[in-house]
């Protein structure tokens, strides 16, 4: 039985056929790199949450 594509189910039938890592994988790679980021952060040091927040908005357009 095959789905049908639609909301939600977009991914033609027998997987992606993208070369490289699938995109979701891409965007929580880039998440944890932000956590690891903000995690060497002072709460009030403003601009190294901002910096961390510009590398995860440029890996969002990579």
């Amino acid at each position: 039985m095959s789905m049908v594509p639609g909301p939600g189910n977009s991914e033609p039938v027998g997987g992606s056929t993208a070369p490289g890592p699938a995109p979701h994988e891409q965007t929580w790679d880039a998440v944890e790199t932000y956590f690891q980021c903000i995690t060497t952060c002072s709460l009030d040091d403003g601009d190294c949450i901002t910096q961390c927040v510009e590398q995860l908005r440029d890996a969002d357009d990579a």
